[in-house]
């Protein structure tokens, strides 16, 4: 059974880096995006350079965005969050979080979003379109 997961795997391109899939995944459950998690995430990884909660300041920005303003940036998406999570730019450091960590992360930037705005993430039980890990 494991040999035909595992083909099945890479048929679908999800072999390699950090999509691998250990034979003790193929029975652990979805992860269950939370803000809560995602909130407590940031406000220890992040707020040292980002406003993490509350609101955006109405001034001028400098420095690192607020949080409220990176979930309201036009044309946002996962792919885009994600992309800098796993691959960040000078001066952000470089976190190493896990998948369910950077999908906690989206999903209390999408609670940020203002309303009527397209969600960063599929509501729950909706396909999500990024590789699982654990």
């Amino acid at each position: 059974m494991l040999v035909g997961l595992l083909s099945a795997v890479a048929g679908a391109g999800l072999t390699g880096g950090a999509t691998s899939l250990r034979a003790e995944d193929a029975d652990k459950p979805a992860h269950v995006p939370s803000p809560e998690a995602g909130l407590a995430l940031a406000g220890k990884l992040c707020q040292t350079c980002h406003i993490v909660g509350g609101e955006a300041p109405a001034a001028a920005q400098v420095g690192p965005p607020p949080f409220k303003s990176i979930a309201n940036k036009p044309g946002q998406s996962f792919e885009h969050i994600r992309a800098v999570l796993i691959k960040p730019h000078a001066p952000m450091p470089d976190l190493q979080l896990t998948n369910d960590e950077i999908v906690d992360i989206a999903a209390y930037l999408d609670s940020l979003k203002t309303p009527g705005s397209p969600p960063l993430l599929p509501p729950p039980g909706e396909k999500q379109d990024h590789p699982k890990q654990g």
